[in-house]
């Protein structure tokens, strides 16, 4: 007879593995060839990925695979044990195949730098793609094509004074006169009268924790240690503190980032933030990531503390979408990079027919990203120009990471869920904006796809909510 851990496999497998930590590519490397690729001198990057490479023969890996094997077929056994209980065993399923495919993802991005023959080769993109879409689902033909049609707009209303600029308007009508968006225009997310809504409800339900922030000019700013002495304090105002939440410098982090188990919220050591990104970073990273954390911990259902599944880009689209709120419009920078990262992920996958290379996706990237930039319609500065290269090759990395930068049409897709998840929450919101109470609290549970009706109903039903 099998002995009740024996039985519970798939309750002490951890479903922890992060697909994107392997395409890390080495620190020097990575310097080197993003300043060669965004000065023209190599067509595309070719960056090294020392994960990748002692992947198939670390017995750490190997292990979890098997441990992670054996539990999603010991959970499509369980199913039709009498008493098992369905919701949990559900979550536990969706959260192990996940787990796993990030781990056959992985794999396949290895294969895609062996030298083999042209076939073969064509085979690992192909399974890559297909992972991808598994993984991350397709790319929504609509809402980048709708994007692109706004992008086209802005163009044609963009009327340059410097050569430069003129240039810049020229090169991109070009490289964009092929992409035909038809009659489709980009979606409302909210209307006047949802995001007022939003943003009364908002401002009260948040009101103890935001007045924690000094009411100072947008020009002057705190640094990370004030940064930190004041989101220490909108801790203690929610209440995350007595749980041991605390927001401290971290100088191994390049953004500001919640780590549950450490009951932390890093940030980087050259943040700098004004009153209102300040109230921003606050409502993001403490009242979703951190909240959704301790929520769920409390729960004591390892899915709804971990997160589930799809748990990610649903969170992630929250709390982009409350700093669009609490300003009470979507112009920031939180859903600038979401939505770019959209704009890159359709250009890339050819969504609008052209599947293209890192180099094809930058050069309209950049020009788009510039003339997005400029304050008058008519002037692109230096600084722009160049702030607008770096910000596309961060967003070509992002794609093309784990991949031959050089393919057309294959990337790594994570990018493209960030807008996805935010677009879900909105219509989320507007689904519930007569009854925000409940909406909130059900999305503050724990740490799950509160948007996908099954899976908070599943979520609700273990919780006694």
């Amino acid at each position: 007879m099998k002995t009740e851990s024996e039985l519970t496999v798939y309750k002490n497998t951890k479903s922890s593995f992060v697909d994107n930590t392997r395409f890390e590519p080495s620190p020097e490397n990575r310097i080197i060839e993003r300043e060669a690729f965004i000065r023209n001198e190599k067509y595309v990057p070719e960056l090294k990925y020392p994960r990748l490479n002692f992947l198939f023969d670390d017995p750490v890996v190997e292990k979890q695979k098997s441990r992670i094997y054996e539990a999603v077929l010991q959970l499509d056994a369980s199913k039709e044990n009498p008493g098992v209980n369905a919701a949990e065993t559900e979550l536990y399923a969706r959260s192990h195949e996940k787990s796993l495919k990030k781990l056959l993802i992985v794999e396949a991005a290895k294969n895609l730098y062996q030298s083999l023959p042209t076939s073969t080769l064509e085979t690992n993109r192909e399974s890559f793609s297909k992972l991808n879409e598994s993984l991350y689902g397709k790319l929504n033909t609509a809402y980048y094509l709708g994007i692109i049609s706004t992008e086209k707009d802005r163009l044609n209303n963009f009327h340059p004074e410097s050569e430069v600029a003129k240039a810049i308007k020229t090169q991109l009508e070009e490289l964009l006169g092929d992409v035909d968006s038809g009659d489709i225009k980009e979606e409302v997310l909210l209307d006047e009268n949802e995001m007022r809504k939003l943003q009364n409800y908002v401002s009260s339900r948040y009101a103890d924790v935001l007045n924690v922030v000094p009411n100072t000019p947008d020009d002057e700013y705190y640094d990370v240690n004030q940064c930190a002495e004041i989101m220490n304090n909108a801790l203690e105002a929610g209440g995350l503190a007595q749980f041991g939440w605390k927001a401290i410098e971290n100088p191994k982090k390049l953004n500001p980032a919640t780590n549950p188990t450490l009951t932390s919220i890093f940030l980087p050591s050259n943040l700098r933030r004004n009153s209102l990104e300040l109230r921003r970073l606050i409502i993001h990273e403490q009242e979703v990531h951190a909240r959704r954390a301790q929520n769920g911990k409390e729960t004591g259902i390892k899915p709804i503390k971990s997160g589930t599944a799809n748990y990610a880009d649903a969170e992630e689209g929250f709390g982009v979408m409350l700093e669009a709120v609490l300003e009470g419009d979507f112009n920031n920078a939180s859903f600038n990079r979401a939505r770019n990262r959209y704009i890159t992920a359709g250009l890339a996958l050819g969504a609008d027919g052209q599947p293209r290379d890192a180099r094809e996706v930058y050069e309209i990237l950049w020009r788009t990203i510039a003339v997005q930039k400029s304050k008058d319609n008519m002037n692109i500065s230096e600084k722009n120009i160049q702030s607008a290269k770096n910000e596309a090759y961060s967003h070509i990395e992002n794609a093309y990471r784990g991949t031959q930068f050089w393919m057309k049409g294959v990337i790594y897709t994570k990018l493209k869920v960030y807008y996805e998840g935010l677009a879900r929450n909105a219509q989320y919101f507007k689904d519930n904006i007569d009854c925000l109470d409940q909406a909130f609290d059900d999305a503050l549970i724990g740490k799950y796809n509160h948007t996908d009706a099954s899976e908070r109903q599943l979520v609700k039903s273990l919780v006694k909510v």
